[in-house]
């Protein structure tokens, strides 16, 4: 019997231009501002001139921070070698992860790239470049890379452009009701920081929110219901990937109402006695025989994908994120075809609908998803059960690593008492060398170990670094073990920033979060 490694326990495991100047913006601004008031009726829901001038004020600051650090780096050098200038790139938002409308997010880029342009240009020692130009760039390295490369790879891809030699990228999080953060830090090839903007508050202002309509909570259901099965007339089985809290991966009680109530419209449409169908339902879960089916397989790293993972004609897979809004939750759901053929589906409940409820998360894993798919490896991270799965106890948990290139692969676990363990390499699996193109299986059936859920239940994570190259003599000795043991508690917080210190090594970071049940 092979021998058992317990996770989850506590004993173990621009671009704008400017063509007005200040003065004749903010004119032009209180002008139109009075002008859709008096239309629509909005009073005090439309941009002023002072809340675009605090918001031009904070790139300013941002823009400057970050030019400052970058200047003094004397490392810095271009793609090409030579007396080039350097190109700078503002990286797109991931519009799935941000807690606003998506074109706010495309705002915010653009203010600051113009911030970046004016000092570029006083001092000439930058090229910026405008999010056009960079769009081309983008659709040119998607079309010779080829279709199959997923959404989040877009980083990568630039990190390894020889269009860029600086990428900067941004994070947006709603603070409450009342205020947001925005901040952003500088990248070099190896995925290394540069320089980092301190966090900067904005008010929050109603335009930035998706303008949806709330309903109760039954009515939405049978709205998205609705959307959802329209583009799905052969649905036979509906996969539950997981309705997350945001962009955390975290699933909570308001997130197991939620998909029952949605299982249960679900069934009621494709399993009444008019229809004459069946419909069957079940979380995503790769059988034994499907792990062993996709390993050493050439394919592309879409397959991982939870809504694709071992997905076949007639499988719809069922995935979403909710997002607190005040007296609103927002929800974006997506019914996902074996083909990768999506339909989607946004609208908004009362809170006030939702009684007794858990919607906000109890713990918080804060740095250890910071930069995940940040850097240039195209590295993805699943398991058995889907990305940021849902385990019961004492099921067995298998990881599905997949890379674009051969990399040396660690993996840890950080458990609810705080306890992190190495569990790749580990004292039954030392070599963490991991050949690229094709998934691996973690353990899977050639490693002579499994990983074995433990109470109690909660919240856990997997982290993995995808490396360019053996990094063994750059850690600490207690990393290479004769037998698992916790690593230091400091750790806790100190292992992401370990990695990401290591200076000429290329790595991507992923982590899933594990959702521990009965």
């Amino acid at each position: 019997m092979a021998p058992v490694i317990s996770v989850g326990d506590r004993r173990f495991l621009m671009f704008r231009l400017r063509a007005w100047q200040v003065v004749r913006s903010a004119i032009f601004t209180v002008i139109f501002t009075s002008v859709i008031n008096a239309i629509q009726g909005w009073p005090g829901a439309a941009v002023n001139a002072s809340e675009l001038a605090v918001e031009r004020e904070v790139f300013a600051e941002i823009a400057a921070e970050l030019m400052a650090h970058i200047s003094s780096d004397p490392t810095i050098q271009t793609e090409g070698g030579g007396d080039e200038l350097p190109k700078i790139a503002i990286a797109p938002f991931r519009d799935n992860e941000l807690p606003l409308a998506p074109a706010f997010g495309r705002e915010f880029n653009d203010l600051l790239t113009a911030e970046l342009l004016a000092i570029s240009m006083s001092k000439r020692s930058f090229r910026i470049k405008s999010r056009d130009s960079l769009q081309l760039l983008i659709e040119d390295m998607f079309e010779v890379e080829g279709a199959g490369k997923l959404d989040t790879t877009i980083i990568s891809l630039l990190l390894n452009s020889a269009q860029v030699d600086i990428l900067i990228v941004g994070r947006i999080e709603r603070i409450g009701t009342e205020s947001l953060t925005i901040s952003y830090e500088a990248l070099d090839g190896n995925g290394s920081t540069l320089a980092q903007a301190q966090p900067r508050r904005l008010p929050w202002r109603s335009e930035f929110g998706q303008n949806l309509t709330a309903h109760t909570l039954e009515v939405a259901v049978k709205d998205a219901v609705s959307t959802l099965s329209s583009a799905a007339h052969d649905l036979t089985l509906l996969r539950l990937g997981g309705i997350h809290y945001k962009a955390s991966g975290q699933l909570t009680n308001f997130s197991h109402y939620l998909e029952e109530s949605i299982s249960i419209a679900f069934g009621d449409a494709y399993g009444n006695d008019l229809s004459g169908r069946g419909l069957r339902i079940q979380s995503v879960e790769l059988t034994n025989e499907d792990l062993n089916n996709m390993r050493g397989i050439e394919a592309s790293q879409n397959n991982l994908k939870t809504a694709n993972l071992g997905a076949y004609v007639g499988t719809y897979t069922l995935t979403g994120s909710y997002w607190p809004q005040g007296e609103t939750i927002e929800i974006r759901l997506s019914l996902t075809a074996s083909n990768g053929l999506s339909t989607g589906w946004k609208g908004a409940v009362l809170e006030s609908d939702i009684d007794n409820v858990d919607l906000h998360p109890s713990s918080d894993f804060g740095s250890w998803r910071l930069r995940d798919g940040i850097g240039p490896i195209v590295f993805t991270l699943t398991t058995d059960h889907g990305k940021d799965p849902v385990y019961r106890v004492g099921e067995k948990m298998n990881l599905i690593v997949q890379s674009d290139q051969d990399i040396w692969l660690r993996c840890y676990y950080l458990q609810q008492d705080g306890k992190v363990f190495q569990i790749f390499p580990n004292p039954l699996q030392r070599t963490s060398a991991i050949t690229g193109g094709r998934p691996h299986t973690i353990p899977g059936k050639e490693l002579n170990f499994n990983f074995e859920i433990m109470p109690p239940v909660g919240k856990e994570l997997v982290k993995c670094f995808a490396l360019g190259k053996d990094v063994t003599a750059l850690l600490p000795h207690e990393f290479e073990q004769s037998e698992l043991a916790p690593l230091h508690r400091d750790m806790k917080h100190n292992l992401p920033n370990l990695f990401r210190n290591l200076k000429g090594v290329a790595i991507t970071e992923q982590s899933t979060v594990i959702n521990v049940v009965e």
